[in-house]
């Protein structure tokens, strides 16, 4: 399901992107140039539980004379490090200002984003019950330092994280059986 979100991520954010000169593409590999495209790069950097926003109430559901109580979702919260890419055939100056507009044009549409719309969500996250992700631009303690991009093979460049806090269904069910044995005691007295 992760990956099914953070490519659906990635078309929606290209495709509101569709008005620019030269339409990027999502890359969620390392951060990098893709050959001879504007490229945006969506790397999953963090996961973690997010225990504040998970409940700990079960959903139940009737299936015949039976209650399935469904546990809670898990509530993964995810980060990742957006970088822009402009084609590396432009002149440096050039692909420098590029660069700058991928990235102010991909912050501007995450900082007005608080979820994905339903229709680009993939279907498992469409499921009854399930809260929407939830989605904040945040600070990282990577995306800043050296190493990460020294690590990636490339020089520094700007980039912005954001936090995506996604509903991980739990396939686990307990079966509560509305009437598991009726008995009726009478006390008779004579």
């Amino acid at each position: 399901m992760l990956k099914d979100f953070t490519e659906a991520l990635g078309r929606y954010l290209v495709s509101r992107m569709a008005a620019m000169p030269e339409k990027p593409v999502a890359s969620f590999s390392l951060p990098g140039a893709v050959a001879g495209q504007n490229a945006l790069s969506i790397f999953l950097s963090a996961m973690a539980e997010d225990l504040d926003l998970r409940s700990s109430e079960p959903q139940y559901e009737r299936q015949g004379l039976e209650l399935v109580a469904l546990p809670p979702p898990i509530r993964l919260r995810c980060t990742f490090i957006v970088s822009a890419w402009p084609a590396a055939n432009k002149p440096p100056e050039e692909a420098a200002f590029a660069q700058l507009q991928l990235l102010g044009e991909a912050y501007r549409l995450m900082a007005s984003l608080k979820t994905l719309p339903t229709a680009v969500l993939p279907e498992p996250m469409k499921g009854p019950g399930l809260p929407k992700p939830a989605i904040a631009l945040v600070e990282d303690g990577l995306s800043g330092k050296p190493e990460f991009w020294t690590s990636a093979g490339c020089a520094f460049r700007p980039a912005f994280a954001f936090a995506a806090t996604i509903s991980l269904p739990v396939t686990e069910r307990q079966y509560d059986h509305l009437v598991e044995e009726v008995r009726v005691d009478y006390d008779v007295k004579l």
